[in-house]
């Protein structure tokens, strides 16, 4: 640890979040970060106790002279998103998560994600717990598994341990903001038998690839225009078809559903003479992705080189047919706030191999209507492309209510201690407070948290400031929750 973290790390915040990041605790391997906090919490004479999928729960009696007052619930989730930087040499489950300062801004220095999501959530109600000059309520804290994956740890969450009436959820990203609604959402695979031939005799192959774009939250980022790696990647192919026959051997894009793909490649055999015209196409479409993502494309970059690849070939047109007419982006904005997008999707992930063509993609939609309705199209589209769609990791909405005495408080709490009001949105993005509210319809709840930027992106930024802004604020909601 250098002598600029050790300082950090002095704020009993931050000295929780790098203890969290020292563990590997990406989506389904949280058991050893699980462990910890709870051997933490049982160290300062704390209950706590876990359940069969890794989930913590910690109780905190009320402060001296609090007992009467309802208790509250502090809500985080302890998985992370793994996404790295191309070329980075990073074992996400060994390796801890190194720390860049510059200035207010906490950062890898662009190599991994950070864990923010939700580490810097975890680490705010561990200095709640662990700070006995504290005047509060009853406090429950709950850390809960595998909310990047699939919701398993608020899923399976035993509802009769649910004995607070309000929550908050610490998983959101604008410390001026209190959340009071999300979107539901699914998984959609499209699978695709695919036809391998032989290659033809005197092919060679030719890896294509586009990489450097910024990537991001595939719901919180999906309105900003930054481009979509497996996209693009089928734009080059499209050039690449206009100038020459060419058969494909293999293809991967994006790494994670939940991520804006940053990196796709295809791998592919071309006659020899036309090598030459595809390259010359590809580098006029990089100069053109710039042009269209002036912001966020300026380290684009489009390779085109000889390559080894599988000695087997595919027609092109069954997966550009795919990548094309499949659905990515906005599908519809919200009527009611100006600027929240109600419904989208992102084409997540691409892999063709020997087992043919898999398109994951990630839906999201404030009305389950609309969610279904978009998956219906794609099941159609998928007949007729002959293929097949499945659907998985179906999570609730989090429906936004007219009265909540929760956000009022912590919203007066915020303006005496800020000399503003906080704004109050819905976002598009899951939160595992859908699922608390299934188990207890009563509940009241908000969500917040401090001002972090490109989660599930290896540029993920989280700003120091922030977050001491948020524990100023948030310890003082709970000295008025106390009453």
């Amino acid at each position: 640890m250098n002598a600029e973290i050790e300082a950090l790390c002095q704020d009993r915040v931050f000295a929780h979040f790098y203890q969290i990041c020292q563990i590997p605790h990406g989506s389904r391997n949280e058991r050893a970060l699980s462990d910890y906090i709870a051997r933490w919490a049982r160290s300062l004479g704390l209950e706590a106790e876990q359940d069969e999928v890794c989930n913590v729960l910690v109780h905190k009696p009320a402060s001296p002279g609090c007992e009467a007052a309802p208790p509250v619930l502090l809500q985080a989730h302890i998985d992370m998103v793994c996404e790295k930087a191309e070329g980075v040499v990073h074992d996400f489950t060994k390796d801890p998560i190194r720390w860049v300062i510059d200035g207010d801004e906490l950062s890898t220095g662009g190599r991994t994600t950070l864990g923010a999501d939700d580490g810097i959530g975890a680490a705010l109600a561990m200095a709640v717990l662990e700070d006995d000059t504290l005047a509060h309520p009853p406090l429950d804290a709950l850390f809960t598994v595998r909310e990047e994956e699939d919701f398993t740890g608020a899923e399976r969450f035993a509802p009769e341990k649910l004995r607070a009436a309000r929550l908050i959820n610490l998983d959101h990203t604008e410390d001026n903001v209190v959340v009071c609604g999300s979107c539901g959402g699914m998984r959609a695979d499209f699978l695709r038998d695919v036809e391998w031939q032989a290659v033809p005799a005197g092919w060679t192959a030719w890896r294509l690839a586009v990489g450097g774009l910024r990537g991001g939250h595939s719901g919180d980022d999906i309105h900003r225009g930054r481009g979509n790696a497996n996209i693009l990647l089928a734009r080059l192919l499209l050039a690449a078809e206009a100038e020459s026959d060419f058969l494909l051997a293999e293809m991967r894009g994006g790494s994670f559903r939940l991520a804006i793909p940053r990196e796709a490649e295809a791998l592919l055999w071309l006659p020899p003479e036309k090598a030459a015209a595809v390259a010359a196409r590809c580098a006029v479409l990089e100069n053109t992705f710039r042009r269209e993502l002036p912001v966020t494309g300026q380290r684009l970059n489009v390779t085109f080189a000889p390559a080894q690849a599988p000695q087997r070939s595919a027609a092109p047109g069954p997966v550009l047919d795919a990548l094309t007419l499949l659905p990515d982006g906005i599908f519809q904005m919200d009527e009611a706030i100006t600027g929240q997008v109600d419904t989208s999707d992102n084409l997540g992930e691409v892999y063709l191999d020997e087992d043919g063509l898999r398109v994951v993609l990630e839906i999201r939609s404030a009305q389950p209507s609309l969610r279904t309705y978009l998956y219906q199209r794609m099941e159609r589209l998928a007949a007729l492309l002959g293929g097949r769609c499945q659907s998985s990791v179906l999570y609730p909405s989090w429906e936004f209510r007219l009265d909540s005495p929760l956000r009022q408080t912590y919203c007066d709490a915020y303006q005496a201690l800020c000399g503003e009001a906080p704004a109050m949105t819905t976002v598009h993005a899951g939160l595992e407070v859908g699922y608390f509210f299934a188990k207890r319809p009563d509940l009241d709840a908000i969500a917040v948290g401090p001002n972090c930027r490109d989660f599930h992106s290896p540029g993920e930024t989280l700003e120091i400031s922030s977050v001491k802004k948020v524990y100023r604020c948030l310890c003082a909601a709970l000295a008025v929750l106390r009453e």
